[in-house]
């Protein structure tokens, strides 16, 4: 089966929608099916404008990674995009929010299409706006949707009420072997000395809604330590605040890791610290990868798919967003308690290991394209 992949970028280039592709078109590759995907360059590749000479993963992905003029509104501007679009496939993936790939699909009538709704247009509420008539009418079109929990339901405006009508619920998953204990004892660098007690983890673009800012703030007036795993455009922002404060041996700032020493920082930390703040989070890779290595989470309780990640009490804890002093307590309760740590981390191994996993979500995937595919 030939399926296409239309993303907005693929890794290296970070992000969370960009994993999930990667994990789908990897996966359906290894299982012997011919996959392609087309994307815009991010800021660690020059790109080209060829559509007949794409790089080639280990699995036997073809990617296509056309040069980007720039970016509009979050948007990049990829002029050879509408084109490299229109390459023959068995069925085509659209991952939202990409209103360029929305607009390459605009004549589609011939091959299946499936939208995987991954959000909303969150940020640029005005684009959001100008682009939803066209979202609507491309969901509408398509022969399947795709959201990842039941609450991407009540979040998913840029779907409309045809495109909900035909949405299956596939829930993200990750390879769960990657993230297990090794039972090694060694920290990654950048982890502070275990002997003056729990250390916290946070892994994520450093932006707006993931709640950097309540994080700093719990930690405040408190012998709280948290290490912080990732990049972005407040990075900058944080260093100043935590140099000026002096909090630098509480929030320890590491950069990016790659996916290889990636697992170490999960299995180092005593609990993991998700505190987004708005509905832009709607579900986390982070969350399921700490969960899945036995970490307990504390998370907050937006109305997004993150509520039926965590399960409150069980996997871990759950605060209300934006409120420091609750997270400041959660964040005590759990590196005051080993055995409360302990026993939430192993449910949330579990709970991975039954919902999570990425061979589930790769073969419901590929299920769903045979089904269109017999259409």
């Amino acid at each position: 089966m030939r399926i296409l992949h239309l993303s907005k970028f693929y890794p290296p280039d970070p992000g969370g929608l960009e994993n999930v592709v990667a994990a789908l078109a990897e996966g359906a590759a290894k299982r012997g099916h011919d996959v392609s995907v087309v994307c815009a360059t991010g800021s660690s590749w020059a790109g080209n404008w060829c559509t007949d000479c794409p790089e080639i993963s280990d699995n036997g992905v073809k990617i296509y990674r056309l040069r980007t003029f720039g970016v509009l509104s979050s948007q990049p501007v990829v002029p050879a995009y509408l084109k490299a679009a229109k390459m023959s496939a068995d069925v085509v993936y659209t991952h939202r929010p990409h209103p360029l790939a929305d607009f390459a699909l605009f004549f589609e009538r011939r091959r299946p299409v499936i939208v995987f709704h991954h959000s909303d247009v969150q940020r640029q509420r005005l684009v959001g706006v100008l682009v939803r008539p066209l979202a609507h009418r491309i969901a509408r079109r398509a022969t399947a949707t795709v959201i990842a929990t039941e609450s991407h339901r009540k979040q998913a405006s840029d779907l409309g009420a045809a495109g909900l009508s035909k949405a299956r619920v596939i829930p993200f998953g990750i390879d769960e072997t990657l993230f297990t204990l090794t039972g090694d004892d060694a920290r990654p660098p950048g982890f502070p000395d275990p002997e003056r007690g729990a250390v916290g983890l946070f892994v994520g673009r450093l932006v707006s809604y993931k709640g950097l800012d309540v994080l700093l703030e719990a930690i405040r007036g408190t012998n709280l330590r948290v290490v912080v795993v990732g990049d972005g455009p407040l990075r900058q922002t944080l260093a100043s605040t935590i140099s000026r404060e002096g909090l630098g041996r509480q929030m320890i700032l590491v950069g990016r890791v790659s996916d290889a020493e990636l697992p170490a920082y999960y299995q180092a930390a005593d609990y993991f610290v998700f505190p987004s703040t708005t509905p832009a989070e709607m579900f986390g890779i982070s969350l399921i990868e700490s969960m899945g290595s036995g970490t307990p989470v504390i998370t907050t309780s937006l109305e997004s798919g993150v509520r039926e990640v965590n399960e409150a009490g069980v996997t871990g804890l759950e605060v209300p967003p934006g409120n420091a002093s609750s997270l400041r307590a959660a964040m005590q309760q759990l590196a005051g308690d080993a055995e409360l740590r302990n026993k939430m981390g192993e449910a949330g191994r579990r709970r991975v290991e039954q919902r999570f996993t990425l061979d589930r979500m790769v073969e419901a995937h590929l299920a769903l394209c045979e089904e269109l595919r017999g259409r």
